[in-house]
């Protein structure tokens, strides 16, 4: 098989979470990938960080998938769509969660933003809630729920402190799989034409538009039981060992 589209997590894939630090040769295999397939960044990250990443990467004109897919950007960087959620909704979830958790992070206008903000005044794509243990974020996931809307929901390890919860709320429609499906389409390529790379449950959706689902060895438990291909941990370059594999020394 020839691939022809390759699909990329950021955080636990290419670094380290809560870094920007590209191991030399992770960074060499995404850039002689990128001279054969087509290589798209998808990430829960802002906006603003996945430019970050990109222009770290150097990687050229493509479509990337940003804020777990309530937003996908074209090559010359215009964005497609823009899935938000209503101010009324944010306050609403507010509401009814406050109890749950011990802080809460917004994705605003392009920038992930860690404190409480008027979120009237910019158009909010996703929510993040820190939670002290896992007791707390299931309490919080049920509370969201019993809304009448109804959101993309994820509940698994902090990303910065596996000691604690995360929950992560988007756009209903706003999930990676969505985001991936929509650059297949834009380039005519087909899910077994592509290789999908994540280390957590949020990246299992992109598994259902790829024909290799690679979880990083550092994965959660639920994408290793999801993938057909474990790769090495983040700080063992198991990325490149993919890349290595697939792409550069296919036949």
């Amino acid at each position: 098989m020839k691939y022809k589209l390759l699909a990329l997590d950021i955080d636990g894939t290419i670094v380290v979470e809560g870094t920007d630090t590209i191991p030399k040769r992770v960074k060499k295999a995404i850039q002689q990938a990128a001279k054969k397939v087509h290589v798209s960044l998808v990430s829960a990250r802002s906006k603003t960080d996945l430019e970050i990443m990109k222009d770290l990467l150097e990687l050229p004109p493509a479509y990337h998938v940003l804020e777990n897919g309530a937003k996908v950007m074209d090559p010359k960087g215009n964005i497609l769509f823009n899935l938000h959620i209503p101010q009324v909704e944010v306050q609403e979830m507010l509401n009814v969660t406050n109890p749950h958790f011990v802080e809460v992070g917004f994705c605003i206008d392009n920038h992930w933003i860690n404190q409480d903000i008027d979120t009237s005044v910019g158009l909010v794509t996703g929510l993040s809630f820190t939670c002290s243990d896992y007791i707390q974020g299931d309490l919080l996931k049920q509370a969201l729920e019993n809304l009448p809307t109804k959101y993309y929901v994820y509940i698994g390890r902090h990303w910065l402190d596996y000691n604690l919860c995360g929950v992560l709320v988007f756009h209903r429609d706003a999930h990676k799989g969505n985001g991936l499906q929509f650059i297949q389409n834009e380039l005519n390529i087909l899910p077994e034409e592509t290789i999908a790379v994540g280390d957590t449950g949020f990246d299992i959706p992109m598994f259902e538009y790829a024909g290799i689902k690679v979880a990083m060895g550092n994965g959660e438990e639920s994408i290793h039981k999801a993938a057909n291909v474990i790769a090495k941990k983040v700080t063992e370059e198991g990325l490149a060992d993919i890349i290595e594999k697939y792409i550069l020394n296919a036949n």
